[in-house]
């Protein structure tokens, strides 16, 4: 193909390759709204800086008012700096396409906060390989995020990539409304994150401090984890960081003497903090693996629904749904449904934090470094009652919930279909079950009491607005003392009368 070339009246300096290109192409979009990158100077041979291209690509297709497809052809984009999609961009429905994730690569040349700052409406990201490493130079880690993204809705990752950044793959901001976000076909959130390995540690109760480390200059951030020892209750969140000293929770199960060893993992595949209205997430069929902290980190969000994938040889867990003391807010109404866990380091599913999660057959290798194998590895780092009397766990056919020491009373059942009486023996008065209120809908409506320990008392279940085995709601029925039995009630609309039966308790 031949180039058109203006001439020239006296010598000019002498010009690269990449002036060249963007002097012969004039900046255009096609009919059907197509912004090709290259149609804006870039390059995408790895050795030229992109940067200004694409962001004059970015700024024209979020310019518009009907937004566009974004093209990125097959090729190595390397970018001395960050790229920004505009805020003036909101209302903008922009795509972004690339070949594969294998063909079509942004990676840095210099060192950054990110690679991409994320922001808009609807539209989609394909076939793009987020890196935050650079091929070019030995592989050197030079972004921390490989993507940033705020006030994201109705968005569509498919086949995307975000690889190598030292500390998250992709994290979604608090900031602004992120909703309806879709993840599938094999989106790919692997490597990031980083160790930090030192032998000047002490500490007790919540604070530890360092003789040499300075957390904050290496990038150790609230929601990464601090690993002293091995085995169960080696790990703690991170919740404060100072100039030589970090606060964490749980407390310190011992204290830890001076110049002991330690481990700081910092990163994870795909975060969502919690923000005004965060809400909506499936995530579906995505790689997990290799990340330095947590494949997939949820905070406090609402309806974030997990359909298979591979949470494979991450640091800590697989994913991590709350992050404890953080949070002012559960992660509400969430599902983890046939996906599989193998090689993580301490636990495949830590649960801080949250409310009405359904775990539906999992596969559960055992962690390298934690938890026991099975349903062990499901754990928390805080374990308090409230993380767990919501969660209910389908595995191997076989529905679980969480057991709890109660030693309260009584148990409201109002939001529970089972729960499990766990008491001392010796207990002073009976447990007190309270059903709950009279169903409003059509269907039957059972609950179930597993009494594994009634403390040497008997079990008492009343009703507020109901009757129990047609007696009234406030006497209720006791059900005998003992341990290992089972407490059916069903609700019978024609006595509008709870009934309750139960299984022969153990002396």
């Amino acid at each position: 193909m031949a180039f058109w070339k203006k001439p020239r009246d006296k010598e000019l300096p002498p010009r690269n390759k990449e002036d060249i290109v963007r002097e012969m192409w004039s900046p255009k979009k096609t009919a059907d709204q197509l912004f090709n990158v290259k149609s804006y100077g870039a390059i995408g041979d790895g050795k030229a800086d992109d940067r200004k291209a694409l962001q004059q690509a970015i700024n024209a297709a979020y310019g518009t008012p009907k937004g566009g497809n974004l093209f990125f052809p097959p090729g190595l984009y390397r970018i001395s700096g960050p790229i920004e999609v505009p805020e003036w961009g909101m209302g903008s429905a922009v795509s972004w396409i690339g070949h594969s994730a294998e063909t079509t690569q942004i990676a840095p040349s210099e060192p950054m906060d990110y690679l991409v700052r994320m922001r808009g409406g609807s539209g989609s990201v394909k076939g793009i390989q987020f890196m935050g490493t650079d091929p070019k130079n030995g592989y050197t880690q030079l972004v921390k995020v490989c993507m940033v993204a705020s006030e994201i809705r109705d968005k569509l990752f498919s086949g995307a990539a975000f690889m190598w950044g030292s500390v998250h793959g992709l994290q979604i901001l608090e900031e602004g409304n992120n909703n309806l976000c879709v993840f599938d076909r094999l989106c790919q959130f692997s490597q990031n994150g980083s160790v930090i390995e030192g032998s000047g540690a002490s500490g007790q109760g919540t604070e530890v401090s360092f003789l040499q480390l300075d957390p904050a200059a290496r990038d150790v951030h609230v929601g990464a984890y601090f690993k002293v020892g091995t085995g169960e209750g080696s790990v703690y969140h991170i919740d404060q960081v100072g100039s030589r000293s970090i606060t964490v929770s749980p407390p310190l199960k011992k204290p830890i003497a001076p110049g002991s060893s330690y481990k700081i993992h910092l990163g994870c595949g795909l975060q969502t903090d919690r923000g005004s209205d965060n809400n909506v997430y499936g995530i579906y069929d995505c790689h997990f693996v290799g990340n330095a902290a947590t494949g997939l980190m949820v905070r406090g969000l609402y309806g974030h629904h997990i359909q298979g994938g591979n949470f494979d040889s991450n640091g800590i867990a697989g994913i991590h749904i709350g992050s404890g003391a953080i949070n002012t807010t559960p992660a509400y109404s969430g599902s983890i449904n046939h996906s599989y866990f193998e090689n993580n380091g301490y636990a495949n599913v830590l649960l801080d934090y949250a409310s009405g999660l359904s775990i539906i057959e999992p596969l559960l290798a055992k962690p390298r470094d934690g938890m026991g194998d099975g349903l062990a590895s499901i754990t928390s780092l805080y374990n308090q009652d409230y993380q767990y009397n919501t969660t209910s766990i389908l595995y191997n056919g076989r529905l679980h919930q969480y057991v709890v020491e109660s030693g309260r009373s009584p148990i409201d059942m109002e939001d529970a279909p089972r729960v499990t009486v766990n008491r001392k023996n010796g207990a002073s008065q009976a447990e007190t079950v309270k059903l709950p209120p009279v169903p409003t809908h059509k269907f039957s409506e059972e609950v179930e009491i597993f009494v594994e320990h009634s403390g040497g008392q008997e079990v008492r279940l009343v009703c507020d607005n109901a009757q129990v085995n047609n007696l009234p709601g406030s006497e209720g029925v006791l059900a005998p003392a003992g341990i290992g039995y089972k407490i059916t009630a069903f609700y019978n609309r024609n006595d509008k009368s709870w009934m309750v039966s139960y299984t022969l308790p153990l002396e």
